[in-house]
């Protein structure tokens, strides 16, 4: 892992370039501010939000009549490190096996060392400081300052003139003060409670230790500060040997659960860094991860968004098999569901229903066909209901969709028969069918709903492919992929069908080219490359992944600390799906087949991965060799039988000791096997393989890409400015 750490050989002066840890709830950035000579340590927590229409609960959220000002998120404020000397420079390193980062400010005066990392059993976050300042010739103390945030909804102040009449702002009133001998900052909220950010130094020798957390226990009042007290307490006791040692072994389990390796250095670092960034901002316990993570910065766009963002955001978690920190997506949907049948069916349905996609696919990949059953398909249902009121019968007896969104063309218009829409529909109604069918349940529906299929209007295309809707072609430059979703991620165009293969790449082409590509943003570039893996069309996908790489995205922002911002504002799905397009290079799981290296660029005579998961409840292993699959693992989880397509093997043969399976060749590359809840099978190209896991060695002086590097062009400043308060020492 050490080769994929980020290094910083310059300061990273901005939000935009900083160091990162977290634990899925807390967070910090790390960053200075060289005008004002101090060293940030930015702190985030997911659930500080208002909570204005719902002041008995913590969060507004699905509250009827909110919007986005009403639950915002909220600044916390920043630890400031304050060095005696003007800051010169700055060295770190951001560890990602042990998941802390490591650093050095130089100033005229000396240097100042620090560690920092979140502690993941205990909401803790934690700064170690040795200084070696001396100022005629006596050692310089360090100084280090609270700043708390501004508490108010960063849209409201992004966006003054348009909300200064409807929004009204929290009191800029932090009250300081200390509790047993913790220092406390308590912010108050007009819509009723408090959070609360507490911190104690402790000096031994010459290091100082700060043990720092925020709490927030809204909608209570004058009970975050007693919660915060005493988690800072807690941490003291405990000391930063037992959290260190209890943080570790938690993120060195995560990393094992999973493995994936390829020839380029620069994209498997994006990956680890992904999957390492996944785990400092989802956990179970935690709520659902928004455009921000534990990662606060001010922003136009301080929450979560349904009409792409989510969807993107969740995906790396199954076939990196971290799904037991993405369980809060199923919570978020079972809590909002009720809210979004009243409030959400209009024009933008078919966001949720594309939302509704992630559910099926959380438990699709453990092969749980009861969950379905009982949790997603009653959704469904509900859906296909609201759909069916937008349907038309034309003179020709097919149905049409009356006008409704795709997500962002044209404003946010409405148009006659979506591609989109028309996809997510055809999804529902394929997987409820095949779901009843399976258990045998609702045949007055079944027939119903094959009878919509049928006679459902085919997708509108022109000579550029996929329209947007009937009335509406792709004719001008646009980010947004969403009248391509019958093919990615829903599968209702089939890659493996001639017509279809060729429709799709003729609309990603067209899609990306018209008017240059003006338009594009950096999920355009990751979306097209999962199109273009589902296509199997490998060299295309993992050179539009090395255009995103090399930040060559137009007015977007690929950051180098593998963070994304559309102008000022972050959106953390861009990167995260990065990581899901990178794995379906070599594993793939739709349609029913467990697909291995399914989309390997030409170029790549090498590939590895371990556990992976694939839909059905498989864990997945393979290993690619001179380029050729040399052998393929797999475990089931569920107990379903498993169909592998697997390029290049004309038979496969059991090199696995114990039980032996029976290995049914169903075409050239394809084979089918039964596995119990628990088996697992290896098979080899030939008899004689051994099954030998490795990863992929790279070139000298390739690790460590990420970070800010010495004579790089640096964007200029990311920053929206919003008031920041007086220190609190």
């Amino acid at each position: 892992m050490a080769q994929h750490d980020l290094t910083w050989e310059e300061i990273p002066s901005q939000w935009a370039e900083g160091a990162f840890v977290g634990n899925g709830q807390l967070g910090m950035m790390m960053y200075a501010k060289l005008d004002e000579n101090r060293f940030n340590f930015h702190i985030g927590r997911q659930d500080v939000t208002d909570h204005r229409k719902a002041p008995n609960k913590k969060t507004s959220m699905g509250v009827d009549g909110t919007n986005l000002l009403d639950f915002s998120r909220l600044d916390i404020g920043k630890m400031v490190i304050r060095p005696e000397g003007k800051i010169l420079n700055a060295s770190l390193r951001q560890d990602l096996w042990n998941a802390e980062v490591r650093g050095t400010i130089y100033t005229d005066l000396g240097q100042i060392d620090f560690r920092a990392f979140t502690a993941y059993d205990d909401m803790l976050q934690i700064i170690e400081l040795t200084s070696s300042e001396q100022k005629e010739g006596k050692e310089c103390p360090i100084n280090y300052e609270w700043l708390p945030g501004d508490p108010s909804c960063p849209r409201a102040h992004l966006m003054y003139e348009r909300y200064k009449d409807d929004y009204l702002f929290n009191p800029h009133l932090p009250e300081q003060k200390v509790i047993d001998g913790v220092n406390v900052c308590v912010q108050k909220l007009e819509a009723g409670g408090d959070y609360a950010t507490a911190w104690k130094a402790e000096k031994k020798g010459a290091k100082t230790t700060l043990y720092l957390t925020t709490a927030n226990e809204v909608p209570a009042s004058n009970v975050s500060e007693k919660v915060a007290v005493k988690e800072v307490q807690k941490g003291v006791e405990l000391g930063v040997k037992k959290l260190e040692k209890a943080t570790r072994k938690w993120w060195h389990s995560f990393y094992q659960k999973s493995f994936l390796s390829m020839p380029d250095n620069r994209m498997e670092s994006f990956y680890w860094i992904q999957l390492y960034k996944l785990a400092t901002c989802s956990r179970v316990d935690g709520p659902a991860l928004d455009l921000n993570g534990v990662y606060f910065k001010n922003t136009s766009w301080p929450g979560l968004w349904w009409n792409l963002n989510v969807q993107l955001t969740y995906w790396p978690f199954n076939t990196s098999n971290h799904q037991d920190i993405a369980y809060n997506y199923i919570e978020l949907i079972d809590e909002q569901f009720e809210w979004i049948m009243r409030n959400r069916t209009g024009k933008s349905l078919g966001d949720y229903g594309w939302a509704l996609h992630n559910y099926w696919l959380y438990f699709d990949y453990q092969g749980d066909d009861e969950a379905l059953y009982e949790k997603w398909l009653p959704k469904a249902k509900r859906i296909i209901k609201k759909y069916e009121d937008k349907l038309i019968q034309n003179d020709e007896g097919k149905y049409e969709l009356t006008p409704m969104g795709s997500p962002e063309y044209k404003g946010f218009k409405s148009f006659q028969n979506t591609n989109y829409n028309l996809a997510v529909l055809r999804w529902l109604l394929n997987e409820s069918i095949a779901l009843s069918q399976h258990f045998n349940a609702n045949t007055e529906l079944i027939t119903h709903w094959k009878g919509i299929l049928n006679d459902l209007i085919d997708y509108p295309t022109d000579e550029n492919g996929l329209m947007i809707g009937s009335d509406q072609p792709v004719d001008m430059s646009h980010r947004h992929y969403s009248h391509l979703l019958a093919l990615y991620p829903l599968f209702q165009l089939d890659p493996d069908s001639e017509k279809d293969r060729d429709l799709v790449v003729k609309s990603v082409l067209h899609w990306h080219n018209i008017e240059n590509g003006k338009a594009l943003a950096g999920y355009s570039f990751t979306g097209a490359s999962s199109l273009y893996s589902a296509l199997g069309m490998g060299n295309e996908a993992e050179a539009i992944m090395q255009t995103f790489l090399d930040a060559e995205i137009g007015g977007a922002h690929f950051l180098p600390n593998t963070f994304y911002m559309e102008g000022s504002n972050p959106v953390i799905e861009t990167p995260l799906s990065g990581a899901s397009s990178i794995m379906e290079y070599s594993l793939q799981s739709w349609g029913g087949k467990v697909r291995i290296f399914p989309a390997i660029p030409e170029k790549w005579e090498e590939a590895s991965f371990s556990k992976l998961l694939a839909q059905g409840g498989f864990e997945v292993s393979a290993s690619l060799q001179e380029k050729e699959i040399k052998w393929v693992e797999v475990k089931s989880l569920a107990g379903k039988v498993c169909i592998l397509k697997i390029p290049g093997w004309e038979n496969a043969y059991q090199i696995s000791k114990g039980k032996q399976f029976k290995i049914e060749k169903m075409k050239e590359g394809e084979f089918c096997i039964s596995l119990q809840k628990g088996e697992k099978v290896t098979l080899g190209i030939t008899s004689k393989i051994k099954p030998i896991l490795k990863s992929i060695p790279h070139p000298e002086g390739k690790a460590n890409y990420f970070g800010v590097k010495k004579h790089t062009k640096r964007k200029p400043l990311l920053e929206a400015p919003i008031l920041e308060y007086k220190a609190l020492k």
